[in-house]
């Protein structure tokens, strides 16, 4: 493959591209820890409200899954009717947390739409580079099958 040699403007534009993704990748990472934090507190202000209703399931607290329960059957530290009665709490357990759903609120909604539109400012400036870069590499392919088909016909000659 050729060699290119690319100006200093590219350079330059290269450079303020990979700033714009690293920006961008940083102000993504900022909104997406704040809206962590504020679920957090949301949550943590409904779960208080929950917290009675979920002591039934204190039993599966030493249990990270099913296989678990599974284990401790299979290696006699559970009876079959206790790993019965764990499994079916298990499956209540995750049929309250589904119903209790994600949390979603205005502010939640918001910073998700930033999170997904972060950067659109700058998409003209990077299409524009990401073009460039591919009529590039269309043009460095063009001439590579030209001095292919130049090696082909200078050999044919010899022959």
């Amino acid at each position: 493959m050729p060699e290119i040699k690319y100006s200093q403007e590219f350079w330059d534009q290269q450079r303020e591209v990979n700033a714009i993704h690293k920006d961008v990748a940083t102000a993504y990472g900022i909104i997406r820890d704040g809206l962590t934090r504020y679920k957090k507190k949301m949550l943590h202000a409904r779960s208080k409200q929950q917290t009675e209703d979920l002591s039934i399931f204190a039993e599966l607290d030493g249990y990270k899954n099913k296989s678990d329960i599974q284990d401790a059957y299979g290696w006699d530290m559970i009876s079959y009717n206790q790993m019965e009665r764990l499994n079916d709490l298990w499956e209540v357990r995750e049929q309250v947390i589904a119903n209790q759903g994600r949390f979603s609120d205005r502010v939640t909604e918001m910073l998700e739409h930033a999170m997904a539109n972060c950067g659109d400012i700058f998409s003209d400036v990077l299409d524009e580079f990401d073009e460039f870069v591919r009529h590039d590499k269309e043009r460095v392919t063009q001439i590579e099958r030209a001095n292919s088909t130049n090696n082909d016909n200078r050999y044919k000659a010899e022959l």
